[in-house]
Parts: structure tokens; C-alpha cells; sequence
């Protein structure tokens, strides 16, 4: 299994956006030059981000995306969800791609391990959330806090 990029993106767009205070709405561009992320691609990941629920956005001026919901109720699982869809290591519980992906009997033995593996994998990241991942980066919300200082 592979985390791809727009999930890895994904995340740590989540994390600039949570950073900001009073849940101010934080532009595209501001992140894209936070993360050195191309905006393009941002945009794409913010609007999956905003379907699932995730986000939403504030038009205006002073415009841009927050939160929609607090941060600790949103999880990397739903994160990577929204993004890759669902976790996976093998095809085996999805009939089209088993039929092209695997030649053997659809009660082969290694299937339950692949789901066993993927159920503890969701499990784990179900059980971090953003606000658990913004307290591992202790400098992320006091350099966020001055860069909006001097943006207004």
C-alpha cells in the first residue's frame, strides 16, 4: 500500500488550514507557498476535500477555506479516504479489479490476511486525528500566526 501524493498533500494542507487562529479562512495560495505546493493540484485536493466534508469554503475578500468540522473529529482515515479512497493492499475484496489482478480462487488464504492487514491499517488511522498530528508539530501554528499578522 501506498499513500499517494494528493494524500500526502492533502494533509498537510488539512494541517496549515487547522493552524490558523480564530479558524481565520486561509487562501489556496497561501498554502501552495507554505507547502510548495503547485495551486493547481491544491485546488483538486481542496475540492475533493470539500465534497467529503472536510473543508469548506468562504467567498470574499477575505475568502478562503476552513475547517468544517473541529479538528479533532477529523481523522487521517477520512482524510486519505476522501483522497485515494478506500485503504487497500490487495484487490481482493473488489471484484472488478480481482478478476484482473489475481488469478487464484476467490477463498484463497492470504485474502483474509490482506484484510485483516487493512482493517488494523484503517483502524490506526482512525484513531489520529488532526489535532493529534498539529501537536507534533510544536512551531506550526506560532509561525502561522505571524505570517497572517503581517498579511493584514
Amino acid at each position: 500500500m501506498n499513500i499517494s501524493t494528493r494524500g500526502r498533500y492533502g494533509l498537510r494542507a488539512l494541517l496549515e488550514i487547522a493552524a490558523q487562529p480564530d479558524e481565520d479562512p486561509v487562501t489556496i495560495r497561501e498554502v501552495s507557498e507554505r507547502q510548495q505546493m503547485s495551486v493547481t493540484y491544491l485546488e483538486q485536493i481542496l475540492h475533493k476535500l470539500k465534497k467529503a466534508g472536510i473543508v469548506k469554503s468562504i467567498r470574499g475578500a477575505r475568502g478562503g477555506y476552513v475547517l468544517a468540522r473541529e479538528r479533532d473529529k477529523i481523522t487521517v482515515c477520512q482524510v486519505i479516504t476522501a483522497l485515494d479512497g478506500p485503504i487497500a493492499i490487495s484487490h481482493c475484496d473488489f471484484p472488478e479489479m480481482r478478476e484482473k489482478s489475481c488469478v487464484g480462487p476467490s477463498a484463497c488464504v492470504s485474502r483474509t490476511l490482506w484484510k485483516k492487514l487493512e482493517d488494523l491499517i484503517e483502524d490506526a488511522l482512525s484513531n489520529v486525528t488532526l489535532a493529534d498530528m498539529e501537536g507534533q508539530v510544536p512551531d506550526l501554528k506560532s509561525s502561522k500566526v505571524s505570517s497572517r499578522r503581517r498579511r493584514k
